[in-house]
């Protein structure tokens, strides 16, 4: 080989070498290609918290209709049982209504 040629591979040699090391010691330093990389991690990341999110928002919608469902359930029986007889006696239910206190008529000071 010719002197030329072995010292132009070593300055390719030592060029690569030095961007190598300056990329190394200046992370900070990216390329638009990094950057785009970078916005679209964090778009994915984005993307997977949000849908996370909505699971479980419909998962708790789930259990409160199903939980209304139920009080709506329990509150049919209820009525239910109420309407065949099973309601409390007239002379028990009076005594709450006279305990009430009566509403005071309030005229404003002129």
């Amino acid at each position: 080989m010719s002197n030329f040629m072995k010292t132009a591979i070593a300055v390719i040699v030592i060029a690569v070498v030095l961007v190598i090391g300056y990329r190394m010691m200046n992370p900070e330093d990216t390329t638009m290609e990094d950057a785009m990389d970078q916005a679209g991690e964090a778009a994915t990341d984005a993307m997977d918290a949000a849908g996370e999110a909505a699971s479980d928002a419909m998962g708790a919608t789930e259990e409160a209709v199903e939980d209304a469902a139920e009080a709506t359930g329990e509150a049919v029986e209820d009525a239910g049982e109420e309407m065949s007889g099973e309601e409390a006696p007239a002379e028990e239910a009076a005594p709450a209504e006279e305990a009430a206190p009566a509403e005071e008529e309030v005229t404003p000071a002129e």
